[in-house]
């Protein structure tokens, strides 16, 4: 059954057809991501640390489409050119503004995404996230977002790259490496840096 604001959307996204308008905001966004990596098969996967619901939210509609999707890493890196570490099995557990909840776990290239159809939020959303503390078995630690995510479901909507004035940095299980150290990726992980 479709919802007043299912019916709309599709409606606008229907005439925005017709009328073969577009987003140039959003259209200029997805052209920044540039080329997908020939030794990453698309899919779950793929491009982790980007901004995933602008290709599969209602805009693009790239199958599946997601109500909320992100990368998580475990520490900031100490230089632009350092590749940051993502973390297999953190649970991200989001509730949002009627607070319904909904929790996913992150894969071997730190990605975890929720397909709009098993769960569509209303917007805002509180965050945290719990992730395996490095040497001690069956040990997390919890985080707390501490601001709402307002309406972009895209973690790297706002979360890219170290902290700067504009982003807040990658979603990091931890604000500095570990001792012991986080696990290294997998090199068998379909998303493993080449």
């Amino acid at each position: 059954m479709m919802t007043p604001r299912t019916v709309l959307a599709s409606s606008l996204f229907a005439l925005s057809l017709v009328l073969g308008c577009g987003n140039r905001a959003v259209d200029e966004r997805i052209t920044q991501l540039g080329e997908e990596d020939p030794n990453v098969p698309v899919g779950e996967f793929h491009r982790p640390g980007q901004p995933c619901v602008l290709c599969h939210g209602e805009y693009l509609r790239e199958n599946p489409i997601m109500s909320v999707g992100g990368t998580i890493y475990a520490y900031p890196t100490k230089t632009r050119e350092e590749k940051p570490l993502p973390v297999e099995g953190v649970k991200v557990k989001l509730t949002d503004s009627f607070g319904e909840q909904f929790e996913v776990s992150t894969n071997c290239a730190g990605n975890f995404f929720i397909e709009k159809e098993a769960w569509n939020p209303a917007f805002p959303l509180r965050a945290e996230i719990e992730y395996p503390v490095p040497g001690e078995l069956e040990s997390t630690k919890r985080v707390v977002m501490s601001t709402r995510i307002s309406r972009d479901g895209s973690c790297a909507g706002c979360h890219t790259d170290n902290p700067t004035q504009g982003s807040p940095g990658w979603v990091y299980c931890a604000e500095t490496q570990t001792d012991p150290p986080f696990p290294p990726q997998s090199p068998s992980c379909a998303g493993a840096a080449k």
